[in-house]
């Protein structure tokens, strides 16, 4: 089930700030520019001082693969990798605009809000669950009648969504946020030792 816990992940916010942006940005990573759930054909923006230009314009940015561009993205990819194959992304987004629609993940999804906040909306997937994410798929969304849930987070908080449930994020303020996807192994974790 989806889990949302307040002042959990406090330190996160050092792990994906302005500063280190504005570095990620510079590496040319693999990003996404996106609002209002569409994707945009625009060249992602290279500084801070372009990226603020799109915010301005209410458009965000969705950073693939966090984890190659910085030493402490990688380290928080390393610790998740214990469940599974891990990746960070890292969303920018616009105050008042959404990136993403309704969609959902194959990979187990953690959240941790480094800057301003955002309210996430999620749903138990009762109409696609058994196939893979894609675009074509998620325009059956329309049709899940599943209840739906909320949180929001501020800098600091936590948010678990479960594979597969749909889910999006509106952004009250402009915002930073992590995001782990996490494949699961097929093998089972090996019990730890006890002390």
């Amino acid at each position: 089930m989806p889990h949302a816990q307040p002042s959990s992940c406090g330190p996160a916010a050092e792990l994906f700030n302005w500063e280190v942006l504005g570095r990620v940005l510079a590496d040319r990573p693999d990003a996404l520019v996106v609002t209002g759930g569409k994707l945009l054909a625009h060249a992602p923006p290279r500084t801070l001082d372009e990226m603020h230009a799109y915010l301005s314009a209410g458009l965000g940015l969705c950073i693939r693969h966090g984890e190659r561009h910085d030493d402490g993205l990688a380290n928080v990819a390393q610790a998740f990798s214990v469940f599974g194959r891990a990746h960070v992304q890292l969303f920018v987004t616009a105050g008042r605009t959404h990136g993403f629609g309704w969609h959902y993940d194959d990979e187990e999804v953690f959240i941790a809000q480094t800057a301003g906040h955002k309210h996430y909306y999620f749903r138990s997937n009762t109409v696609a669950a058994d196939e893979p994410a894609r675009g074509a798929i998620f325009a059956r969304y329309p049709q899940e009648r599943s209840p739906m849930a909320a949180a929001t987070l501020i800098a600091g908080d936590f948010l678990y969504l479960p594979s597969r449930w749909w889910h999006m994020a509106v952004c009250e303020e402009t915002a930073l946020s992590i995001s782990v996807g996490v494949a699961p192994t097929s093998a089972p974790l090996e019990p730890r030792p006890s002390a």
